[in-house]
């Protein structure tokens, strides 16, 4: 019965202390494991403590003791704040200043957002986007949610306003593949790469998906001589993983692929690709099919599109040929692209 006890004391602490961390390996606990975290946690942090305290209560002898209690108390101390909103510190707009002048190199990579009324901002990739992964920003007075999994290089930005309501976002953890996230109005669960509500209060809501480029901060202000420029305040939060350990940390992405659903054949598992969605029919481009040929004429969905794409600056438009309606172009790995669109074609030039 000692051993037992403390045995299970262990796996209870253990479970409290990567909670987050365990859909990323175990897709069947599935969304409903994120939901509502902190009480469901705090169950198993009590119930470990409780499972321990009879495991002292058995009077096992010292070296027993200290054999399960060190862990223990390194599993139970861990649990109280081992949580991805801690590590991965999402920004508001009061925390991200807009300016004009550069304090980035030339060469910076930027994720590049032109707003409808034509006023331009950039954020910097490797210095904002990634090590923070969410921005509940505000530009041109309209809510923008930028949005990025390092796991699988997938940028997105969305307007977060759902039924009237805005929406602002906390790194939850990875689940198939990808970053799921949560907004702090009603702790619905978020699927990053497809904006979908997966869990919770707003499950089955869809999140506005807005275009973007990615390029460097010379190629874009050449595009947007006018651009704003994004830095992060001084006033932004302490992670407990300072920001440059936190970079080196995420060097395992380009290692790691976690647990997902679908069949990664096709594509290199981090091929660049720019995937497009239309009626349901999704297509990736590979970049480096794209550097072939600069000037496409593509069919997706039924619906005939035009697309250019700069090799120079990795920027890409397009158009719906009919109605010259904007395309809406992701910027993934294709494991990460893959994964949500399982029967997606693979674009190649000729």
């Amino acid at each position: 019965m000692t051993i037992t006890l403390g045995i299970l004391s262990l796996i209870l602490s253990l479970i409290s202390a990567m909670y987050l961390q365990i859909p990323t390996f175990i897709l069947a606990v599935g969304y409903r494991w994120a939901h509502n975290y902190p009480i469901k946690r705090l169950i198993f942090r009590i119930a470990a403590l409780i499972t321990f305290l009879l495991f002292i209560y058995t009077d096992p002898k010292l070296w027993i003791i200290l054999s399960f209690g060190i862990p223990f108390t390194l599993f139970w101390i861990f649990s109280t704040f081992n949580a991805n909103p801690n590590v991965f510190i999402s920004l508001n707009e009061h925390l991200i200043i807009k300016q004009k002048d550069s304090i980035y190199p030339d060469d910076t990579e930027m994720l590049g957002y032109l707003d409808g009324t034509g006023e331009a901002i950039c954020y910097p990739i490797y210095e904002m986007v990634m090590p923070r992964h969410l921005l509940n920003d505000i530009f041109c007075d309209k809510p923008i949610a930028v949005t990025f999994c390092a796991g699988c290089r997938s940028t997105m930005i969305y307007n977060p306003v759902i039924d009237g309501q805005r929406l602002t976002f906390d790194v939850l953890a990875v689940y198939r593949r990808n970053m799921i996230i949560m907004d702090n109005q009603t702790g619905t669960v978020w699927q990053q790469a497809t904006g979908e509500a997966m869990y919770g209060k707003l499950k089955g809501k869809q999140l506005e998906y807005y275009p973007y480029q990615q390029t460097t901060l010379k190629e874009w202000k050449l595009e947007h001589p006018n651009t704003y420029i994004a830095k992060e305040s001084d006033k932004v939060r302490k992670s407990f993983m300072p920001k440059s350990r936190l970079m080196k940390m995420l060097k395992i992405t380009e290692t790691m692929i976690p647990p997902g659903k679908a069949d990664l054949t096709g594509l290199s598992a981090r091929e660049k690709i720019w995937g497009l969605e239309i009626n349901g029919k999704s297509k990736a481009y590979p970049i480096s099919e794209l550097k072939k040929i600069e000037e496409i004429t593509d069919n997706l969905g039924g619906v005939e599109i035009e697309i250019h794409y700069n090799p120079k600056n990795n920027i890409i438009h397009g158009v719906i040929s009919t109605t010259n309606e904007q395309l809406k172009f992701q910027n993934h790995w294709w494991f990460g692209w893959k994964e949500f669109h399982p029967e997606t074609e693979i674009w190649k030039g000729k």
